[in-house]
């Protein structure tokens, strides 16, 4: 079947560029191709999760603000987009947003304060299920505990957006929250019944008011964006077509690159580090800009029993990771160097032990103790935790074997080769460890049903109010915790957080959430990673920095 998948996406590639030359057959200077590992799972914001399918979404729908990345300085500031200016009460519990009043849906209807609003009750809708939805649970709640609309968001004229929240927020966690929750068209979404908006998915037209629109979305081959001529957001794209051609195998899209059939390789699907030498040396037209410190990979461990839990809600500990010493256990007995050794280089990887990034130094908790990699400090707690070897060498608890599936995405080298080096690694301690590897919309699916007892996933964590969303006992709403990691304690931390603070206050409590997680290692965390994002030197005006990939692909232009 995937090489079905990669025909297809060859043939298109072939007859679209064909197709975007001119008739004298001079180069193509309309249409910028892009290779994908992978589909996108919605284009719908209400329904995204992966990080690739939010950045095209923000490509496509309104977005309150426009964060933007300070290198220099590590910080992150908020610039205009769909709101020209905005303000803050003292007391940290109103924001108040001011519209342009020139926005408009591709369809020609206004962008109003009312589709925000409208697009806020579908997020908090437990039947969207929105990844999304506990960004709300700061907004004025009724008596019963539910959010209380009416008094929660106002909208006094069609251009002035009110939040109102029940305790104190920080404007940052605000300003990244709600520019997170792009608004869907009310006039499309009213007309469909909460209950069926994911089922309807596919069918429900896309109708943005970003630089780009939908042309085509044949899934798992393209999607082709077109410029929209009535964006003011903040204006029609440069360039008239921007393609993701979804090519599974990275050889293929390498060598796609390298002739000229596509112009870009970002995301999961960018440069493998060992072919940079090489693209250096014979492909010259290849500029190669590294993404550092946003993307991190990590060890998924199910601390729950996640059958009993998927049958009756039941939250029992998982047989192998519900137990801390295990999970420490498995962080010093995988050799994370090695793996960055052996693919990325030292150059392009950062050993870590909690989900910080490391672009945030400030923060950084140094007095934490490195796991190294020591298998026999893992037997030792493995066997204080009551795992011992059996007969045939394999460890056991009560009759129970140590023997698991680590679940990896197809299509992605980086973590394959991974897991190839984990796998051996649990074997050397007497951990039975069979890789299983799925289609990628499969394995998201299957990690947010707690199908996976382990896991090798990742994160694009950028931002600090992002951490803060990755975690939560309330997991069921947090679908981010995937590993199911419940404790108070933290839910404490990342609380407070959110909250306006002094300085000094602010980094102490950063420092208490690394502590929780490098204490509990819910993920074994290996490492952060430089995305590699290989671009032809015709295409020009790219910048690529910690917040995104495709931050201003609505400036790219092709010579």
């Amino acid at each position: 079947m995937q090489k079905i998948v990669f025909s297809l996406a060859i043939l298109f590639s072939l007859s679209l560029f064909s197709a975007c030359s001119s008739n004298n057959g001079s180069t193509r200077t309309d249409h910028i191709a892009v290779g994908v590992a992978a589909d996108f799972d919605y284009l719908n914001p209400l329904l995204i999760q992966l990080s690739l399918s939010r950045e095209v979404c923000a490509l496509i729908f309104p977005t309150l603000v426009k964060p933007s990345y300070d290198t220099e300085n590590g910080s992150i500031e908020f610039l205009p987009a769909a709101a020209e200016t905005w303000e803050f009460s003292e007391n940290g519990k109103k924001a108040i947003f001011h519209l342009r009043k020139d926005m408009v849906w591709e369809d020609g209807e206004p962008v109003t304060a009312g589709d925000f609003k409208f697009s806020y009750r579908l997020y908090a809708d437990p039947r969207i299920a929105s990844t999304r939805q506990h960004y709300l649970d700061d907004l004025l709640q009724d008596p019963e505990g539910n959010i209380d609309f009416d008094k929660s968001v106002e909208t006094p004229d069609e251009f002035t957006l009110v939040l109102n929240f029940r305790a104190p927020l920080a404007p940052a966690i605000v300003l990244d929250h709600f520019n997170d929750l792009m608004p869907v068209a009310q006039h499309i979404f009213g007309q469909i019944p909460a209950d069926e908006i994911r089922m309807k998915a596919a069918e429900t037209p896309v109708i943005g008011a970003g630089p780009f629109r939908v042309k085509q979305w044949a899934r798992q081959q393209k999607l082709v964006l077109e410029s929209s001529s009535t964006s003011v957001l903040p204006h029609p794209a440069a360039i008239p077509m921007l393609s993701f051609v979804i090519v599974p195998e990275y050889t293929t899209r390498l060598a796609m690159l390298k002739s000229g059939q596509l112009d870009a390789l970002v995301s999961a699907g960018g440069i493998n580090p060992k072919d940079v030498g090489d693209l250096q040396k014979n492909s010259p037209g290849i500029v190669i800009t590294p993404v550092k410190n946003r993307y991190f990979d990590s060890i998924v461990w199910l601390a729950i029993d996640g059958e009993r839990y998927r049958e009756s809600k039941e939250i029992r500990p998982n047989v192998f990771f519900g137990d801390k010493r295990v999970r420490q256990a498995m962080t010093h007995a995988i050799d994370r160097q090695a793996i960055i050794d052996g693919f990325m280089g030292p150059d392009h990887a950062t050993i870590v032990n909690t989900s910080l990034s490391p672009a945030y130094a400030s923060l950084t908790d140094n007095s934490l103790r490195p796991y190294e990699y020591d298998p026999r400090q893992a037997l030792s707690l493995l066997s204080e935790a009551g795992w011992k070897p059996g007969p045939d060498g394999i460890l056991r608890k009560n009759g129970t074997k140590f023997s698991i599936a680590l679940a990896a995405p197809a299509g992605n080298p980086r973590r394959n080769y991974a897991a190839t080096i984990i796998q051996q690694n649990l074997r050397e301690i007497g951990i039975a460890c069979e890789i299983r590897v799925d289609e990628n919309l499969v394995f998201l699916k299957s990690q947010n049903e707690f199908r996976y007892d382990a896991a090798l996933s990742g994160l694009a964590a950028e931002t600090l109010p992002f951490q803060l969303v990755i975690w939560g006992s309330d997991f069921e709403n947090r679908p981010f915790n995937s590993s199911a990691f419940q404790n108070s304690e933290l839910d404490s931390v990342i609380s407070r957080l959110g909250t306006p603070l002094g300085e000094n206050e602010n980094a102490a409590l950063w420092k208490q959430y690394q502590q929780i997680l490098h204490e509990e290692q819910p993920r074994t965390f290996l490492y952060y990673y430089d995305e590699l994002e290989g671009f032809s030197n015709r295409v020009k005006n790219v910048q690529v920095n910690l917040l995104s990939t495709l931050y201003n692909a609505y400036e790219w232009t092709l010579d």
